[in-house]
């Protein structure tokens, strides 16, 4: 991690919010969230100013999920990621699944209360890749962000395969499920063709290292064609989750909607990760990688995601629109703080 990142773990005593220490890991988290918010108020001001309409940010969207982020993930997957020297990776794809099982049974059960089915998909979904891509990147170096990018796209696989299952099935009342759908999702594809290629044959596809093709596509001494289209997917995405949050700005909702999403923020940003940090503890976790990505992850505000899947359907919002205003809002100071208590 980077300098102020280099602090020792400390599994046991709860830290005291007042040392040097926190202040400085604080500071640092801090930095690096305003990096990120920096960017995405460029898009939330394009946003603002009209300066993108909604079809253009669904044009830019479509580019990062069928474009830039399949070639990210392949390019991190080609140069990063050996089955042999990571070994648990599988174990990473669990605990993602578990953290969205959990999600999704606490939204559900707070849901029957607010007879709002929305709830169920703000708690059971985090923005897991808009919003912790960009954190990884500006906390970590660039050698330990590249393994943290295939650790992010191992702990997503459930998140990119179940949040359109989901949201059919919670929001639309739709039983059916659509395989194709779920398989062909270019993330989600692009991850299981990497692990299944360079984890069963590893050796094999290095071997190709310094053939023009491979020099071609992923590069060598200077970047290929794959690395320089990926690197555009953080900037990109950043941008978008900016123009995101504004477009749900004007959005209708009522004075107990918004009575709601200040509950819902407070299970989403203080709940939630409280609990992640709880397991860290309890469990010992000692990879700071991995530490810093579960903070993220469990700290992180609702998928902008959830949003985008009801303006494609029709579907009425209440509130998702306020829910994610406020909890993006908070989150600047909240974030920091979680992430703090791990650096």
């Amino acid at each position: 991690m980077k300098r102020a990142a280099q602090a020792p773990l400390n599994c046991g005593a709860v830290p005291a919010f007042i040392s040097p220490a926190f202040i400085a890991a604080f500071l640092t988290a801090a930095t690096a969230t305003a990096k990120v918010f920096a960017v995405g108020a460029i898009g939330f001001y394009a946003t603002y100013r009209r300066w993108i309409s909604e079809e253009g940010w669904s044009g830019m969207s479509a580019l990062v999920a069928f474009v830039t982020l399949p070639c990210l993930i392949f390019t991190r997957f080609a140069t990063q990621f050996d089955a042999r020297t990571f070994p648990g990776w599988w174990k990473i794809a669990l605990v993602g699944m578990a953290l969205q099982i959990a999600g999704l049974a606490l939204g559900y059960w707070i849901a029957k209360r607010h007879r709002n089915p929305e709830t169920t998909m703000l708690l059971g979904f985090q923005n897991a890749g808009f919003f912790v891509l960009p954190m990884l990147q500006a906390l970590l170096s660039p050698r330990e962000f590249g393994r943290a990018a295939v650790m992010l796209f191992v702990f997503v696989i459930f998140f990119n395969s179940s949040l359109w299952i989901v949201g059919q099935r919670v929001l639309l009342g739709k039983r059916a499920l659509s395989w194709k759908r779920i398989l062909l999702s270019p993330p989600l594809f692009a991850t299981l063709i990497s692990l299944g290629f360079f984890g069963l044959f590893h050796d094999f596809g290095h071997g190709f290292e310094t053939s023009v093709p491979w020099q071609i596509f992923l590069g060598g001494d200077s970047p290929g064609a794959l690395p320089l289209v990926g690197d555009l997917t953080v900037p990109l995405a950043t941008l978008i989750l900016g123009g995101a949050v504004a477009g749900t700005i004007g959005a209708k909702s009522g004075a107990q909607d918004k009575w709601f999403a200040w509950e819902i923020a407070a299970w989403k940003l203080f709940f939630m990760p409280l609990c992640g940090y709880g397991l860290l503890r309890l469990f010992h976790v000692e990879d700071p990688t991995l530490r810093l990505l579960w903070m993220l992850e469990c700290a992180a505000p609702p998928a902008i995601n959830v949003a985008v899947f009801c303006q494609q359907h029709g579907y009425p919002m209440r509130l998702i629109p306020v829910t994610c205003l406020l909890t993006y809002g908070l989150c600047i100071a909240t974030v920091p703080f979680w992430v703090a208590l791990v650096l």
